[in-house]
């Protein structure tokens, strides 16, 4: 216990000789991390939430994927054409840097960054824009395939309704006879009757699924929540780094401390 005592004292000595280099290790620590903070530009950051589109219940494009393409060149030279900026390598990958999208709630997220809050919203609308055209060609190519699905569904029903008739003509013809042989061809007409009047069935069921699809499953993306002017910037966060900076320097300045005492302290005599 009373050697506990000693060390302690030791410190609290240690501390009331050497306060000045702790002092001037925090001083400069803070000091420095305040003036680095204070030169670095600003970060303003902007928001849009977007809605992504379906067709027949299947979204045009996930997420996941939404994210990874806007990190590729073909793109980053649309958005950066968008801004009308430069679409060199080292500016698209500066562009890439400040774009961050993420899923969230059912929408996607997109923001954007800037040194001021007007880059920030036109980064966000800039992306926004070139995603709206891009799923809007994907909802029209869609949509045009299955005006074709329809289209050539139609026709097949019009081919199987004339076979069903000419079928039919040739089985009353049949029957007409008053013939067996012939009641027993008669007979299989009627079998392939059937099945071209199931097959006929089936198709308008479909027909009709897939008109519903483009009723109700259908839908393009779009804009919910549009871009705003951020009022504040999200970096640098001064305090903070003044924080750390200090906690830091107030560490590394009891360390300095603490070396310096024990090069200092002269050996103990035995």
């Amino acid at each position: 216990m009373e050697e506990k005592e000693v060390d302690l004292r030791d410190y609290i000595n240690m501390l009331k000789k050497r306060w000045k280099i702790i002092l001037i290790i925090f001083l400069v620590f803070t000091i420095t991390s305040g003036v680095v903070s204070f030169l670095l530009p600003k970060t303003y950051e902007s928001v849009a939430m977007v809605q992504i589109g379906r067709t027949r219940d299947k979204l045009l494009e996930e997420p996941f994927t939404v994210m990874e393409i806007f990190k590729r060149k073909p793109i980053l030279e649309e958005v950066a054409k968008e801004l009308n900026v430069l679409t060199t390598q080292e500016k698209l990958g500066q562009l890439a840097s400040k774009i961050k999208m993420k899923e969230k709630s059912g929408l996607l997220e997109i923001r954007g960054r800037g040194e001021t809050p007007e880059e920030a919203v036109k980064l966000v609308n800039g992306v926004t824009a070139v995603l709206l055209q891009r799923h809007e060609q994907i909802f029209e190519r869609a949509k045009v395939i299955l005006e074709e699905y329809l289209a050539s569904g139609k026709k097949r029903l019009f081919e199987i309704e004339k076979e069903i008739n000419m079928l039919q003509k040739k089985i009353d013809e049949l029957v007409a006879a008053n013939s067996d042989a012939k009641a027993m061809l008669a007979r299989g007409y009627m079998d392939s009757l059937e099945k071209g009047r199931d097959r006929y069935e089936r198709l308008q069921v479909e027909l009709r699924e897939k008109k519903m699809e483009e009723s109700y499953g259908t839908v393009s993306t779009e804009l919910v929540i549009p871009s705003t002017t951020p009022e504040s910037p999200i970096a640098p966060k001064k305090k903070q780094n003044v924080l750390i900076a200090g906690i830091l320097g107030l560490f590394v300045g009891l360390i300095c401390a603490a070396t310096v005492e024990y090069f200092e302290k002269p050996p103990t005599v035995h």
